[in-house]
């Protein structure tokens, strides 16, 4: 099915406003146990709630309902696409202390138009090594254009 648009007397013949959005959101939880150990700091986990398809614009990426990846003693979380660790992120915010409003991970900060399909990749990074932290969730929302 097509996407639906309407369009106003004074408006071009090529431009156009959707009546309904396209917009996407890739949603899932994930516990400390997920993520993969990378042999150092960090832990890895690729989201199996979804992947950004060719076309989608990616607008922004959220963490929330945070329960704090504790035993270390710090955790810090970027959101990527396996390639580029902080695709849909910028900075490194905490994840180490519960925050059910999340926190704030940033604009994209790679290219948002996707020419290929991408999954997500989390990555969460320790201060010690990445099996001393025993505890911890995060919720993840991407939002996208389609």
């Amino acid at each position: 099915m097509g996407k639906r648009y309407s369009k106003s007397i004074d408006q071009a013949d090529n431009e156009r406003v959707y009546d309904e959005a396209p917009l996407v959101v890739i949603e899932e939880t994930v516990g400390f146990g997920s993520f993969t150990d990378g042999g150092g700091t960090t832990g890895t986990y690729k989201l199996l709630a979804g992947s950004i398809p060719v076309q989608a614009t990616v607008l922004a990426s959220a963490v929330v309902d945070i329960v704090g990846f504790a035993s270390d003693t710090t955790a810090t979380i970027q959101v990527g696409d396996g390639s580029d660790v902080d695709r849909y992120s910028t900075g490194t915010p905490s994840v180490f202390t519960t925050d059910t409003n999340g926190v704030d991970v940033g604009a994209v900060s790679g290219i948002a138009f996707h020419v290929a399909a991408k999954d997500i990749t989390l990555t969460v990074t320790g201060g010690a090594d990445f099996t001393s932290i025993d505890a911890g969730q995060v919720t993840v929302r991407i939002y996208y254009l389609l």
